[in-house]
């Protein structure tokens, strides 16, 4: 266990001081992330050898973060123990599915959580030297030219093509027809909207979400900016009700003295809205099917929002 490096992840700033000064004494090195994206990220800047997380944490859960550790390559192998106050069947159950290694109580005690954390490093060290290990390239095959057993007649060269001065009585070679226009569609209408492609370019990960149906971008003024995936009845009507809700719900922030607006969700029977704030200039809205689960989305909201506000200019 010593000197291993140990990622802890919890909302609860007593919960990290508490664990980071646990581990501290058993001779580990603590990091500690306040929410399950922050910890996310910093996984991937430095991947440790074993993640600490809560279960129930503001935005992305417990869960969804030992998911997409799972997803990436480089985080894949590492374990990952989660703390839940509530322990039974379904927790069990949803722990196995995310891929956890084990899950401890809240409140814990030192015997609780020290044996599970060596029983995961130790899975880790076992493993560690068959996955680093370098598979040698394999050696490319060696072809052998077929020698042709029938000899091949030499390719004789094409006649000269003769010039033949065109009968009076022939009708003159109309020219060849353009071909008819195609009527476009709204999806191109919205395209041919935006000179710049790179927008669209930003968008299209989120359609490799199978629960994202449609993306749409719009403006301050309510104006429709930029929409990709399935189609949508009315989009333009769409983003106008869209910008007349984020009015309303910026004019309830200032008489409440809240901060800006910053994402809206409104959940329908068997669907989801997600409308997020690229700057005071634009919004992103995001159509879902089903409800709840959304922690991942969020998450890649946040990962493409910079690219976003660098190609509108926000």
């Amino acid at each position: 266990m010593q000197g291993a490096k140990v990622l802890v992840v919890d909302d609860s700033t007593s919960v990290r001081k508490v664990l980071e000064r646990l581990l501290s004494t058993r001779g580990l090195v603590v990091s500690t992330s306040e929410t399950a994206e922050q910890g996310l990220e910093a996984a991937s800047r430095n991947t440790p050898n074993l993640v600490i997380a809560d279960v129930v944490m503001p935005g992305m859960s417990g869960f969804e973060l030992c998911q997409m550790l799972k997803l990436n390559k480089t985080t894949q192998g590492v374990p990952v123990i989660l703390i839940s106050g509530i322990i039974n069947e379904g927790v069990v159950a949803q722990a196995q599915q995310a891929g956890a290694f084990d899950v401890v109580s809240k409140p814990f005690t030192p015997d609780d959580l020290f044996p599970k954390i060596e029983r995961a490093l130790h899975v880790v060290k076992q493993v560690t030297p068959a996955i680093s290990k370098p598979t040698p390239s394999p050696t490319p095959p060696v072809f052998t030219p077929i020698q042709a057993t029938t000899p091949v007649p030499p390719v004789s060269s094409p006649p000269s093509p003769v010039a033949v001065a065109p009968s009076q009585a022939d009708p003159p070679t109309p020219p060849p027809l353009a071909p008819a226009p195609i009527p476009p569609t709204p999806q191109m209408a919205v395209a041919a909207q935006i000179h710049n492609q790179p927008l669209m370019e930003v968008l299209r990960p989120f359609l490799d979400k199978p629960e994202i149906e449609s993306v749409l971008v719009i403006n301050n003024m309510g104006k429709l900016l930029a929409w990709v995936g399935q189609t949508v009845d009315e989009p333009d009507l769409l983003a106008t009700y869209l910008h007349t809700m984020l009015s309303i719900s910026s004019v309830m922030g200032d008489k409440y003295h809240l901060s800006s607006i910053q994402s809206l969700n409104l959940e329908y029977l068997g669907k989801t809205l997600m409308v997020n704030r690229i700057s005071a200039k634009s919004s992103l809205v995001l159509m879902l099917r089903g409800t709840g689960g959304t922690g991942v989305i969020r998450y890649l909201v946040l990962k493409q929002m910079p690219q976003l506000k660098a190609v509108l200019g926000d």
